[in-house]
């Protein structure tokens, strides 16, 4: 009879052990204080309003790659003007990007300025807006939505953020607290549909207490799209 008593037992003990390991979401609040930290602490991130930097780029387009210099300078939900040039064109031809409350322009090499198209406009937006949610703090602010994600596939936890100026966005954080992986959907710079966007973040460049990625990809519906390796970085309030 013993015997027979301890077959239930013997049984749950066998599923537990041949369970996978629980996959329990992180608690988004303490998540989002550690990446703050990991970032350079709200001090530093709260002075850096204002985000420039300079480096190289590529641009993939199908089997084309696009090699750039580029030069951006971003006030989050709020202005952006970025100025790229080709690296195997002498002498340089540099366009440039404005983009602010009023609409955004184009300025070809030749100096030509055109309204930029409202297609690319949203998607423009959207994509200058991931750079408010990697500064972090706007995620703390009311109306700003916060729900835990379980961990991906490489075991990082994750906060799934509805921000009103930005579309939402998971966010998996990295082992050391720094933001490694961002997912969204933005409108297509063609205007056909949605695109989904995996931002990969890694390295570090500083200024000023803050802690930035130094090199970000970004994957356009699983395929290679862009690429940016910062070599110069300052913030301002």
């Amino acid at each position: 009879m013993r015997l027979l008593a301890l077959v239930p037992i013997l049984a749950i003990l066998a599923a537990c052990a041949g369970a996978p390991p629980r996959r329990d979401a992180a608690d988004p609040e303490a998540l989002l204080e550690r990446a703050i930290a990991a970032a350079g602490g709200e001090r530093a991130l709260d002075r850096a309003r204002s985000l420039s930097w300079e480096g190289e780029a590529e641009v993939h387009a199908g089997t084309t790659t696009i090699p750039l210099r580029v030069r951006t300078r971003v006030r989050p939900f709020a202005s952006a003007h970025s100025t790229s040039w080709r690296r195997d064109e002498t002498p340089p031809r540099p366009r440039q990007m404005r983009i602010d409350a009023t609409g955004g322009e184009l300025v070809l090499p030749d100096g030509t300025r055109r309204p930029m198209p409202e297609p690319m406009l949203r998607h423009e937006r959207a994509q200058f807006a991931v750079y408010g949610l990697m500064r972090l703090l706007p995620l703390r602010e009311a109306g700003v939505r916060r729900a835990p994600l379980p961990p991906d596939a490489q075991g990082r936890p994750g906060i799934r953020v509805e921000h009103p100026l930005a579309p939402p966005a998971d966010l998996h954080f990295a082992p050391d607290g720094r933001l490694a992986v961002l997912t969204n959907r933005v409108p297509a710079a063609d205007g056909n549909g949605e695109v989904t966007q995996r931002f990969l973040f890694d390295g570090t460049v500083e200024a000023a207490g803050v802690r930035w990625p130094r090199r970000l990809r970004i994957e356009h519906d699983g395929a290679p799209y862009f690429e940016l390796r910062i070599e110069r970085f300052e913030v301002s309030p």
